[in-house]
Formats: C-alpha cells, sequence, structure tokens
C-alpha cells in the first residue's frame, strides 16, 4: 500500500471516528492489520469493500453520508488541479450557458454532462478513460469486476462533484448521487442541482 492508499484511508477513518466515534472506528478498521505496505492493489480494494459494508451494518445512513461526502471535499482539495482546469475552461466563456454548452459536445476525458435548464447529470466513465479502470478512486479502481460496493462509497464521489461545480459556478450547489459504476451500472451518475 503506497502513501495516497494509505492518506485516503486515513481520511475515512478520521471522518467516522469524528462523526460517528470511536467504535464505529474500531468496527471499519477490522481486518485491516491483514493489509500491509506490500499488500497488491486487489487486496487492498477487497478490504475495503468489506470495511464499508461494516459501516454499513454499524452507522446511520446520514452519518454515512456525511463521512463519505467529506472525505470527498477533502479528495477536491488534494485534487485541486483538476477544479483549477475546470474554473480556467469556464473563464473563456461569456457566461455558464456557454460553457455547459462546450462542456456537452467536448467533455474532459472519463466524464460527460447532459444539461437541461436548472438540472445537470454529470457522469463519469471509468471505463472509457484514457487508461480504462473500475473507478476514479484509487482504493477502488483494481476491485474485481464481479464485486460491487455499496453506495455509501460513492458519496465521496458526490462530494467532490459538488465541490467541482461550487468551484466552476462560484456558488453553493446541491448533489444527488443517482447511480455508480461501482454499485453496478455502466457508469456514475450525479445530478446537480443548478438553483
Amino acid at each position: 500500500m503506497g502513501k495516497r492508499e494509505s492518506d485516503m484511508i486515513e481520511e475515512i477513518v478520521g471522518n467516522i471516528e469524528r462523526f460517528a466515534g470511536e467504535k464505529a472506528k474500531e468496527r471499519f478498521l477490522e481486518g485491516f492489520d491483514a493489509v500491509s505496505k506490500t499488500s497488491d492493489k486487489r487486496k487492498i480494494a477487497k478490504w475495503v469493500k468489506n470495511a464499508v459494508d461494516k459501516l454499513d451494518e454499524t452507522v446511520d445512513e446520514e452519518t454515512r453520508v456525511k463521512i463519505m461526502e467529506n472525505c470527498g471535499y477533502n479528495c477536491a482539495t488534494v485534487n485541486s488541479k483538476v477544479l483549477e482546469r475546470a474554473k480556467k475552461r469556464r473563464k473563456r466563456f461569456d457566461n455558464v450557458e456557454e460553457f455547459l454548452e462546450a462542456e456537452q459536445k467536448n467533455p474532459p476525458a472519463g466524464t460527460r454532462i447532459e444539461w437541461r435548464g436548472e438540472l445537470l447529470n454529470h457522469y463519469y466513465t471509468p471505463r472509457a478513460f484514457t487508461r480504462p479502470m473500475r473507478c476514479y478512486c484509487g482504493l477502488l479502481r483494481t476491485l474485481p469486476d464481479d464485486e460491487t460496493v455499496s453506495l455509501t462509497y460513492c458519496q465521496c464521489s458526490k462530494g467532490f462533484v459538488q465541490k467541482y461545480w461550487e468551484a466552476i459556478l462560484g456558488r453553493p450547489v446541491r448533489v444527488e448521487l443517482k447511480q455508480s459504476a461501482l454499485a453496478g451500472a455502466n457508469e456514475c451518475k450525479f445530478t446537480v442541482h443548478l438553483k
């Protein structure tokens, strides 16, 4: 396990402790000692999948969403270059509508959007990325194809998508997670409420 994966797990664990307490954190970490610095990424992905299942068993849905959304907020900070590139693209246009039309026609690799009035559907298509993968998240991109993960985990991506669009628009937005490639869909879908 590399430093990046270790940092990501620490972020999840810190948020679990912050929002759900020590007991939930301990339950999530069960079996972590079997994952070491030399573990391959598939073994790490399977451990994360099982740990999220334990989180689902231990913590109510509202708290799980808060835990993972906050991980996504942190991910947006860590990956600020993605947000900065989007903001830079936005500045090329006189208004948001022109920007959204351009993004629909020529989206960044591995993503696409559908925009209709006050709603925008933001899609992640990790299998269509320049290097096809299961998920953009480094912890689960190597999860075997025959395994799925609880939508709880994907609330992290929802938090990232929220910060992404807030950076572009310069104001708060509300985002809903509709489907996830890790949970069995062909692609991830987030509905962004623009107003």
